[in-house]
């Protein structure tokens, strides 16, 4: 009998991925879980979030390309898998993330302006800004996949994930869904148990967000820009 193939060896090689994935994302993302232990959330420490938010784009990317090598090749070292993804998309991932963290930032920040005067138009404002940061945190997700997958200009990117974003509404909602119970566990939970699923959510984000990488594939892409 080949064990190999049974029901139970698979799913302990997921989990096995997905622990291993965990572990090196933590690693690579240490200076941010760092700033979220040690420092107290308000404005005047907004700049060192900030800065401990740099270092996340890529561990993001690396993270959400191995999980997506996972999808198609069984056999691959996790480790491998995200080293490699770490370094050659490390440059790249970093363009597209600055500009989004700095956007993000901005939201924050206007929203802990409204929250100082609780006016109507400013709770009006706060929900706006909060919906924007929700679409915000998918388009992120679209970006860093469609940078580590394929080659494009920046500009295309962007302009890629938004229409995605926009256009595919099943998989943007199903991304929101995916976060929001997340935000939800974390609620009933404790805030720090993302430090121990984030390979679990980036999992079923990126089972949900394959598609789309699939149609980048077959309707903008030549076979020499894919990245393996």
């Amino acid at each position: 009998m080949d064990y190999n193939q049974g029901g139970f060896f698979r799913f302990s090689n997921y989990v096995y991925w997905l622990l291993i994935l965990n572990i090196l994302f933590v690693i690579t993302n240490i200076v941010l879980f760092a700033a979220l232990i040690t420092l107290i959330p308000t404005i005047s420490n907004a700049i060192l979030y900030y800065l401990a938010f740099i270092p996340t784009g890529p561990a993001l990317a690396a993270l959400f390309h191995s999980l997506s090598i996972l999808a198609r090749k069984k056999d691959v070292s996790p480790v491998q898998a995200f080293i490699t993804a770490y370094k050659e998309n490390f440059k790249d991932s970093l363009k597209v993330w600055i500009p989004i963290i700095t956007v993000f930032f901005i939201l924050l920040i206007d929203i802990q302006y409204f929250n100082q005067e609780p006016t109507f138009f400013n709770q009006i404002l706060n929900g706006v800004f909060l919906v924007a940061i929700f679409l915000l945190v998918i388009f992120s997700i679209y970006v860093l996949t469609i940078t580590t997958h394929y080659k494009f200009r920046l500009r295309d990117i962007y302009r890629l994930s938004g229409y995605y974003l926009l256009t595919w509404i099943k998989r943007t909602t199903g991304n929101i869904g995916i976060l929001f119970l997340t935000v939800v566990l974390m609620f009933f939970t404790s805030d720090f148990i993302i430090i121990f699923i984030c390979s679990l959510v980036a999992w079923l984000l990126m089972l949900n967000t394959k598609p789309i990488i699939q149609d980048v594939k077959m309707r903008f892409v030549k076979s020499e820009t894919v990245q393996e």
